[in-house]
């Protein structure tokens, strides 16, 4: 059997500044990235802009165009790729490495990062995630862009993975994500703070006496070409700002309005014939407004839970197979549909979130309509709430 296309541990050795995230300080990871001669070419602008009609957040970097695999047609995960960087040991430094049943999984810095750190903060950065921009200059954007690869092996990602080793990486991220959150105090604007003004109902948990934060911690995933995907083989991307993306925004602002998590709301609210599955302490949904077929939220059953690295190791276990399962229903589905499988995944996470995810389907394109917020869906929720419960059951039992 000829053997996998792969990138080999040896030939990464000389870049790994430490096989832990936990072993690095902030400040070590920030100077990691500051030095990275090679980084230097394609450093963002940091600065971001905000569409006042929406809240939207854009941020500018125009060397990410110049990326090889962003103009070049991307093949499918399931082939070799000649020109995969990462095979090829074309990486930047790595800061956390796992081994896995059959090769390791590994977080290093994004060579074309949306967000870099800066040496010398101004005070008005640095005690609010977004200050005022009366003329429109742009406010200062700052932060870090990292990547999780999934495995080591080039066409390994969590749909053909033993579940331990996906509960390996997903640990990783948890980790990543607490490093970040808890030890960015000088650096990132305090996050936690926000929750002090949400109205706290008598006998639940308060959510604002949890640990400190400071920035927010972004992890999405996308997979195919028509997702976004600009390489084939598998991984997440984290970015770590001081400014906080719409959508968790729209988390926050949820709580404000209703004095409750999304979560919360769409575990009671979801029409019970919308379940796919329910895992335990984690269930698997399409929710009642899908807005492409094949959409879905993977809800924990704890809705106070914020953050990844707050889940217990039965929650994360959880959670892992629900999203595995949604994962293996796009990828089997998609092909019966004449297309190529592709979706993203959103960590939803953050003051007031109740930690979730969403699974997007590159199943139907974008067009006017949705541009203007008027979402044309062409299949039912509840027709493909059947399907995915067929697909779903059949290969989780």
């Amino acid at each position: 059997m000829k053997e996998p296309q792969q990138l080999k541990l040896e030939a990464i050795e000389a870049l790994i500044s430490a096989r832990n995230v936990d072993d690095l300080s902030i400040r070590e990871i920030m100077d990691d990235i500051l030095d990275d001669e090679q980084m230097a070419a394609f450093l963002p602008d940091s600065l971001c802009q905000i569409d006042p009609r929406t809240g939207d957040v854009i941020v500018y970097n125009s060397s990410r165009a110049t990326r090889l695999h962003t103009t070049a047609a991307t093949p499918p995960v399931d082939t070799r790729d000649e020109q995969c960087p990462i095979c090829a040991a074309k990486s930047t430094g790595v800061i956390d490495l796992q081994p896995l049943s059959e090769g390791f999984t590994f977080i290093n810095k994004n060579l074309y990062p949306i967000l870099h750190p800066v040496e010398n903060l101004q005070d008005d950065a640095r005690g609010v995630p977004l200050y005022p921009d009366p003329f429109h200059h742009g406010r200062s954007s700052y932060g870090m862009h990292l990547l999780q690869w999934t495995s080591s092996i080039h066409d390994r990602d969590w749909h053909n993975m033993p579940l331990a080793d996906c509960l390996i990486c997903f640990d990783r991220l948890a980790a990543l994500e607490h490093k970040l959150l808890s030890d960015s105090e000088g650096f990132m604007p305090a996050s936690d703070r926000v929750l002090q003004k949400l109205p706290h109902r008598a006998g639940e948990a308060d959510m604002a006496s949890g640990p400190k934060t400071f920035g927010y911690v972004s992890i999405i995933k996308n997979f195919g070409h028509a997702a976004g995907a600009s390489m084939s083989h598998g991984h997440q991307q984290i970015g770590f700002s001081n400014i906080m993306p719409q959508r968790y925004f729209n988390n926050f602002s949820f709580m404000q309005r209703n004095g409750q998590t999304f979560s919360e709301y769409m575990l009671r609210e979801n029409p019970q014939r919308l379940m796919v599955r329910d895992f335990g302490h984690a269930v698997l949904i399409v929710p009642y407004f899908m807005k492409r077929p094949y959409n879905m939220l993977v809800l924990v059953k704890d809705h106070h839970k914020q953050y990844l690295h707050q889940l217990s190791p039965d929650e994360r276990r959880d959670m892992v197979q629900a999203m595995v399962a949604a994962i293996q229903a796009i990828i089997t589905i998609m092909p019966q549909l004449g297309k190529a499988p592709a979706y993203n995944i959103n960590v939803n996470n953050g003051p007031g979130a109740g930690v979730y995810l969403e699974l997007l389907a590159s199943t139907q394109l974008t067009g006017g309509f949705e541009h203007i917020g008027l979402w044309v869906c062409q299949a039912s929720p509840y027709d493909v709430a059947d399907q995915l419960r067929q697909v779903v059951n059949t290969s989780v039992d």
